[in-house]
This record gives C-alpha cells, structure tokens and sequence, in this order.
C-alpha cells in the first residue's frame, strides 16, 4: 500500500511538473523525480527498503566526520592500564594532570 502511495504521489507530481513547465525544461525535472519515484516504489538495497537506504544516506552525508577533542574539559584524566599477563583483580590506574597533558600536547605540536 505505501509503495502504491509514493508512485501516485510521484506520477501525479511529474505529471504536474510536465504539464506547467515548459518542454525543454521540464524534462530536467521530471526524469530525475520519476527514478526517485520508481527507486521509492519499487527498488530495495540489502534487503530492505529504499527509504531507509536515502534516509540513512542523507544523515551519513550531513553529520560531521571529524571529532574534536576539547581540551579544557578534561581537568582530570583517568588512565586505566591493562596488561596482558595480569590477573584480573591487578588492575593499575595512573591519574594524569592537566599540565603533564599541556606538556605532552606541546611536545607533539613541536614534532
């Protein structure tokens, strides 16, 4: 049934846009509205709707990639170091200050 929606909506939108805009143009609009359409209708990726391919698509491409670390924020970093040959009650914990961190922030800067 919502397959059946997204084609009549789509038809009925290309249908529109062909009959109003003028014949060179309207093709510009109408080709790529009526692949989405079929593409919404009728085409799955992996099993699962396009929909959720496009949507998921979209969020991927508007989220930013990269991280970044705001230094001020961390006062107080806690470092918990695991060994590999430790039993599992020997754990250490190394506390690191702000400073060490400037220091050592510094020092790759400087590489």
């Amino acid at each position: 049934m919502v397959q059946f929606l997204y084609a009549i909506i789509g038809g009925g939108l290309c249908y529109s846009i062909f009959m109003t805009v003028p014949r060179p143009l309207s093709y510009v609009f109408v080709v790529p509205l009526a692949l989405f359409t079929f593409a919404l209708s009728f085409l799955k990726v992996n099993e699962r709707p396009f929909l959720d391919f496009f949507l998921a698509a979209i969020n991927y491409y508007s989220t930013p990639k990269k991280r970044i670390w705001h230094h001020h924020a961390a006062d107080n970093l806690s470092v918990t170091i695991f060994e590999a040959k430790a039993k599992k009650s020997e754990v250490q914990t190394k506390h690191i200050s702000h400073e060490k961190i400037e220091e050592l922030a510094g020092k790759l800067d400087q590489t």
